[in-house]
């Protein structure tokens, strides 16, 4: 089994596949509002009434008039042809990454609802483009703490534009890449600080995090599109709650189908493993986009409201897990070695008889 999921894909499957996923991309761009529910258009709504009917200048900023403003500035036909060449980079960027079977298949279990959720005017056009950066700045021939400083940058530019809570998951990655670069007693003492750290920070500030979940909720029950919303197990109260909360989140994407039995929950569970079967498979849980990954869904389980709004996030951030490169778990690299070794030994002894 192993060695299926390892196995190489030839270049000219990697580019049937590319073409095939491109020729979905095209129907659904054609056909969306023939098929997917009213609400998956809500945000491209809101976007093109800020565009037609305000004066976005004036206008107090939010992560709406940011992305409002960005459209407005390339004009209808300029906002379309970037959502299609977004969606197309990153189609063409998973396939020329598909080196392994298991790749390919995440590849077109993933661009399924990327394309479903993408090709609209969203705030996810931003963060696609923000990702694709990411992944470039990662393939550059320098240090992981210079990738990660870049990266870094980038999403607090974003942060400062659009979301603020992004910040968030900057942090998370920069803790977690300091506690990878270290080892031993300095490894124990920066995640006592960090724990400290947490400890430290106010309660509201935890309640806030926790809040948004159930604020976002509130009005929104008995609507057409709440079948997939959850509220927080227990009521915020700092620190204590937020793991809790954030954990039980956590279970709720993972096993979606146990919680509801339908076929949105089944796919969502299944591309999320699959995303985490890939990311693991690699061996390189250090690689600066790794730490990306895992920061972005961490923070996420603290304020998703719906499944929903958690799948069409992912999606804008999980083709980044092509970008990590391979590496060989330790077993076979010691035997490779072994074998190295022995081969050396036996030329060796070849020569002198």
């Amino acid at each position: 089994m192993r060695n299926l999921f390892d196995r190489r894909i030839a270049s000219e499957i990697r580019l049937i596949s590319c073409v095939l996923m491109v020729a979905l991309t095209a129907l659904v761009y054609l056909y969306q509002r023939a098929f997917l529910p009213s609400y998956f258009f809500t945000d491209e709504a809101t976007i093109l009434n800020l565009m037609r009917y305000s004066d976005l200048d004036s206008l107090t900023q939010n992560s709406f008039v940011s992305t409002a403003t960005v459209f407005s500035l390339l004009g209808p036909a300029g906002s379309q042809l970037l959502l299609l060449a977004s969606t197309c980079m990153v189609i063409f960027y998973v396939g020329r990454k598909s080196l392994r079977l298991a790749d390919l298949a995440f590849a077109c279990v993933l661009m399924l609802p990327f394309v479903m959720f993408n090709l609209k005017l969203s705030k996810e056009t931003v963060v696609i483009l923000m990702n694709l950066l990411a992944c470039l700045v990662c393939s550059w021939r320098i240090s992981n703490h210079r990738k990660v400083l870049l990266v870094s940058a980038i999403y607090l530019i974003y942060a400062w534009q659009f979301r603020s809570y992004y910040v968030l998951i900057v942090a998370t990655m920069i803790v977690m890449h300091i506690v990878f670069s270290t080892q031993g007693k300095l490894r124990v003492a920066i995640v006592l600080a960090v724990l400290a750290g947490c400890l430290a920070l106010p309660g509201d500030f935890w309640n806030q995090l926790q809040q948004a979940r159930d604020i976002v909720n509130l009005d929104r029950d008995g609507l057409s599109d709440s079948k997939t919303i959850f509220s927080n197990p227990f009521s915020p109260n700092g620190i204590a709650t937020a793991l809790p909360n954030a954990g039980f989140a956590a279970l709720r994407f993972y096993f979606a189908p146990i919680y509801s039995l339908r076929v949105q929950e089944i796919f969502l569970s299944f591309t999320l493993f699959l995303l985490t079967f890939v990311l693991f498979r690699r061996h390189n849980i250090k690689h600066p986009l790794a730490l990306l990954l895992i920061a972005n869904f961490s923070i996420q389980t603290f304020f998703e409201p719906d499944l929903g709004s958690f799948f069409r996030h992912l999606s804008a951030y999980a083709f980044c897990v092509f970008g990590i490169h391979y590496l060989q778990p330790v077993p076979v690299r010691r035997e490779k070695l072994r074998r190295t070794v022995a081969a050396f030994g036996s030329s060796n002894l070849y020569r002198k008889t």
